[in-house]
């Protein structure tokens, strides 16, 4: 009991103050209201009704003003909730924006390695093709001194086994193919050669140019000229290399452009763009030219579709020269029992055997 009626008197003196409070903020009406009803000669009146109003004023103010107070809080809950979604908001397009900053510093960073790293290769390749080149000339050069000196020393034997009398009979050899005829041939020679296998034994190119040139291997001019044709094969892979380097460029593209399902080629979609009209005038175009096609097996023909076609696969996924040769080397197993007809007719490269041991 004791409890309520302290809380009852509490309650009372809240209530009081805030009574105080309202009849405060009144009193400036209370005291225009007087004015004006003096000047109407309604003086007692107008005190009747003042005291009245101020009793209504005390009831209706006891009874309004929690609800007013609840209307109050009621607004500045609202307006912390209004200011706080603001707050949250300003706080996500700001993180939004970091965001979106760093991925197009980490996209742009990603653009300027990808760069760095294709004109490295870029720059690698060319280094590499310009050893190939000099390395190329400089073999040259050797083989054609070492002939001029050949054709010298037989031109000084020549002479000094011309017999001076007339009295002893002359004998005549018959002339063999003149030097020229006989690099074109073995040019033709060891193009079928690559079209069998890309890296060839060295027993293959002592063999061929035995039957060509007729020198052994063991004598130096047979040395130079199986030199000079090891960096051929050096060129030619380095030419094949590119001609599918450019044809998967051409297939980025089309990747790019939406006409494929997927950015990794099917086996579908690579015969269908490797077809055989770009193998023959594209990718082995360099080679194909020595072949007798009217010898050439159907069978052959599709092994060297099916070697094209897994070269451009292997070129797609990888960007290193020498994974790609390692690659291109393994593929060797597609072809190198193949019989590549030469349009001499001499046929050397088809007959040789590659695995002598196995």
């Amino acid at each position: 009991m004791t409890k309520r009626r302290g809380v009852t008197e509490k309650t009372r003196q809240q209530k009081l103050q805030r009574l105080q409070k309202l009849f405060v903020h009144m009193l400036p009406t209370l005291h225009v209201i007087i004015i004006r009803k003096e000047m109407k000669g309604e003086r007692e009146g107008s005190e009747h009704e003042q005291d009245n109003l101020h009793g209504q004023d005390v009831d209706i103010g006891e009874d309004m003003l929690p609800e007013q107070e609840e209307r109050n809080i009621e607004k500045e809950r609202r307006e912390n909730e209004k200011k706080e979604m603001e707050r949250r908001d300003k706080e996500r397009r700001e993180k939004e924006r970091r965001e979106k900053r760093e991925e197009r510093r980490e996209k742009r960073e990603r653009e300027k390695r990808e760069r760095e790293k294709e004109k490295e290769r870029r720059e690698r390749d060319r280094r590499e093709k310009d050893k190939e080149q000099e390395e190329n000339e400089m073999m040259k050069a050797r083989v054609k001194k070492k002939f001029r000196v050949l054709h010298l020393a037989n031109k000084m034997l020549d002479a000094s086994t011309k017999q001076p009398s007339t009295n002893l009979p002359l004998t005549t050899s018959t002339s063999s193919p003149s030097d020229n005829d006989n690099y074109r041939l073995i040019d033709e020679e060891m193009k079928c050669l690559f079209l069998r296998t890309r890296n060839p034994p060295d027993h293959a190119f002592d063999k061929i140019t035995q039957k060509i040139f007729g020198h052994d291997a063991y004598q130096s001019v047979a040395k130079s000229i199986n030199e000079r044709y090891r960096k051929s094969f050096s060129d030619y892979r380095y030419q094949l290399k590119n001609v599918l380097s450019t044809l998967v460029k051409e297939f980025r593209q089309i990747v790019e452009s939406g006409y494929t399902e997927s950015s990794d080629p099917t086996d579908e979609e690579v015969n269908n763009f490797i077809s055989r009209e770009v193998v023959l005038k594209r990718i082995l175009s360099r080679y194909v030219s020595a072949i007798d096609f009217t010898k050439l097996s159907e069978t052959s023909l599709d092994k060297l579709i099916e070697f094209s076609r897994k070269c451009f696969k292997i070129v797609w996924v990888e960007t290193e020269s020498a994974n790609i040769k390692e690659k291109v080397k393994k593929l060797d197993v597609i072809t190198e029992d193949l019989e590549i007809p030469s349009r001499s007719g001499r046929n050397i490269a088809s007959s040789l055997k590659l695995h002598l041991f196995s």
